[in-house]
């Protein structure tokens, strides 16, 4: 029976598994539920190949983090370190992004979260152990600051639970149809120092290594995947605003709106 058929909420969170996708299978997955949620949320437009793959997907500075129920994603979130293409929310937050950079920070952006809530009522625990993966494994690629960008009335969300501060203001996304979002960050050396209420949540239990050991795409999936790329998805140039990027893909958490 198809994943969609299943009811979820009859299921447990005991049921769920948390890695970073390793296998052209499981991107696949998590690619096919962040179409699926854009699409129902109006961020997205209907492609082909019914998966929203972007150009930072394809790079070694990147990693897709899922939750599986027999191997098919219901949560998915990605990690995008800064690199060769930069981040995808300079596009429209260059300055934020820029001035960062220039002290020597190295930045990481959440991107591409989507979730199956509709049919599974453990969506928060879920949630949390799936970030605690993302976040514990960012620390040891020697990531200092996550960037997220998300819709506005979610920004009290990742304020609370996370920890996150504002850094930017509402604009409009082109990357999902001109939604609004806004900017903000988790700077690692300053929890350490506050230790707000949920960094034990995050923190307090170290995940073992081999769990967090990077799952570089292989040359033949890129080569699998590249066609994928909605060919709108330009990386803006380093430090500039010509282009659009992928960086509102970082949805808000508890909803794809």
């Amino acid at each position: 029976m198809p994943i969609a058929e299943l009811e979820l909420s009859a299921r447990t969170t005991a049921d769920i598994e948390y890695r970073i996708a390793a296998t052209r299978e499981e991107r696949a997955s998590a690619f096919r539920l962040v179409y699926k949620s854009y699409l129902e949320a109006g961020l997205g437009e209907p492609n082909a190949y019914r998966m929203r793959v972007t150009p930072y997907h394809l790079l070694p500075t990147t990693d897709v983090f899922v939750a599986t129920l027999d191997g098919v994603a219901v949560f998915t979130v990605s990690l995008i370190i800064d690199g060769r293409l930069g981040l995808p929310m300079e596009s429209v937050y260059p300055d934020e992004v820029t001035t960062r950079r220039e002290r020597g920070v190295l930045l990481g952006e959440v991107s591409c979260l989507a979730d199956r809530r509709s049919q599974f009522r453990g969506f928060f625990p879920v949630f949390l152990r799936l970030s605690r993966v993302m976040v514990q494994y960012a620390r040891r690629r020697g990531v200092e600051e996550l960037l997220v960008a998300v819709h506005p009335k979610h920004a009290r969300f990742y304020r609370r639970y996370m920890d996150f501060r504002t850094i930017g203001g509402q604009t409009a996304y082109p990357t999902v149809r001109n939604h609004p979002a806004v900017a903000l960050s988790l700077n690692f050396d300053r929890i350490d120092r506050e230790r707000p209420k949920a960094y034990d949540t995050f923190f307090g239990l170290p995940i073992p290594e081999e769990q967090l050991e990077p799952q570089p795409m292989s040359r033949a999936d890129r080569e699998y995947f590249r066609p994928m790329i909605d060919p709108r998805f330009t990386p803006a140039p380093l430090g500039s605003t010509n282009g659009f990027s992928t960086a509102a893909s970082a949805l808000p958490a508890l909803s794809v709106t």
